[in-house]
């Protein structure tokens, strides 16, 4: 990460005034647990750095527990040189956050008795009753029987052998028909019309035996849809949104509310150089760039499909009600939505058969010390103990989350870069931890 020790003096101030804004006594108190506020300074020198070097357009951290607030700062706009100022109310694009809502949902009917953990996928969907498996994704290797069927269990935890396209860490050659059909890209307008298109695709594995991040939240969303009989959207909202008031939650951004929305960035190309803003001290590295081919005002629009796996669009403010109720054990502000030992399921690591490798082999060495559990990424600590970290996941547009195991606290990082560069979730949950008075 860009160490820039020379704008620290020039952060001075704004650091002050975040002081100022959470406190002057030297910590802060979140229902009875205390977090030294100089070392929580340490969290905006670091985003600080990043912003004001040029490689990324705004930022918002937003740190709570039990509902009050831990640490909270902000900066930049929605867009380079106009727009509004950031804030816990700008509505970014959740991506991949999207797929812990979804888990959740899964879940409470799991709880009401309309899912079972183990069910097979063919229950709903009975095109998958016989699949065929393309090891590793290699269309020209022999074909092989499916071991065992895909299951609900499987689905939650990218056990069950899809895959995604090449953009988003695809495998093989399956991967590349994934993209070729267009099956993230509008091939599908219905949850029905997604699954016979995937069913007649091999698998890059068979079900249960690795992990391969993948479609399956997207399926889970069709399930969904099969057993409450309701459109993902209308039902994520009946059983998640409204009851912990996440007013800026849905898979589009409305119309009236798309000034909230910061534009999306990447890397400044010669074909795509950065903004030269007059008066403006900061030297951008970025320029606007597309979203998964799609431009701003292609991006938030209404679909015909929910994409389960990444169409949600939130704030930190309402996402921070979601992780906070997870936190909880299912129950936020006396609105219980899970029941405490069907919410452990997402804190429990649901295939504990695969080692560590599993995850490398997708994610790299992002992924050491990773395990996962009910549609939830699980980080464990590095001293080989086996003792959780913290519980996460992330946004292809730079948005990140995590949930403290030891003191029920919950963070996000968001902005609004594609490709994401920079996962701060380690360094910042690190500085949080560091921060608690024990």
């Amino acid at each position: 990460m860009l160490v820039l020790e020379n704008l620290i003096a020039k952060r001075l101030k704004s650091v002050l005034l975040v002081f100022v804004i959470l406190g002057l006594a030297g910590h802060t108190t979140a229902e009875g647990v205390q977090y030294d506020q100089a070392k929580l300074a340490e969290i905006g020198n670091k985003l600080d750095q990043l912003y004001e070097s040029g490689v990324i357009p705004n930022y918002v951290v937003d740190i709570r527990r039990a509902g009050q607030p831990v640490y909270f700062r902000a900066r930049g706009n929605t867009e380079l040189g106009g727009g509004v100022p950031v804030s816990d109310e700008s509505i970014y694009v959740l991506a991949s956050m999207s797929k812990p809502i979804v888990s959740t949902a899964v879940l409470k009917l799991i709880e009401d008795g309309k899912l079972g953990l183990d069910d097979p996928l063919a229950k709903y969907f009975p095109q998958f009753e016989s699949m065929l498996v393309a090891p590793n994704g290699d269309l020209d290797a022999p074909f092989e029987e499916a071991k065992q069927a895909i299951t609900i269990r499987h689905l939650l935890t990218h056990t069950s052998g899809f895959t995604y396209p090449p953009q988003v860490l695809g495998v093989g050659d399956v991967a590349q028909q994934y993209d070729d059909i267009g099956l993230l890209w509008g091939a599908a307008s219905s949850s029905e019309e997604f699954a016979d298109i995937l069913s007649q695709i091999p698998l890059v594995a068979h079900p249960g035996e690795t992990f391969n991040y993948s479609v399956s939240i997207d399926v889970l969303g069709g399930i969904i849809e099969q057993v409450t009989g309701k459109r993902l959207s209308a039902y994520l909202k009946e059983a998640i949104f409204q009851p912990l008031g996440m007013t800026s939650t849905d898979f589009y951004v409305p119309d009236d509310m798309r000034a909230r929305m910061p534009r999306v960035y990447g890397p400044a190309t010669p074909n795509n150089p950065a903004p030269l803003i007059e008066g403006d001290p900061i030297e951008w590295q970025i320029s606007e760039a597309l979203y998964f081919g799609r431009p701003y005002d292609q991006i938030g629009l209404k679909t015909t499909l929910d994409s389960g796996g990444g169409g949600l669009f939130s704030t930190s403010s309402d996402f921070l009600q979601y992780a906070q109720m997870v936190a909880n054990y299912g129950e936020l502000d006396g609105k219980r939505i899970l029941k405490r030992e069907t919410a452990e399921l997402h804190f429990q690591d649901l295939m504990p058969n695969l080692g560590l490798e599993a995850f490398r082999a997708n994610f790299g060495d992002a992924a050491n010390f990773m395990k996962f559990g009910g549609g939830f990424g699980i980080k464990m600590e590095e001293d080989g103990s086996g003792e959780t970290d913290y519980y996460f996941w992330g946004g292809a547009a730079n948005t990140f989350f995590w949930i403290d195991g030891e003191d029920q606290s919950v963070g996000a990082f968001f902005t609004h870069i594609a490709p994401p560069r920079y996962n701060m979730t380690d360094q910042i949950e690190d500085i949080v931890d560091q921060a608690r008075i024990r």
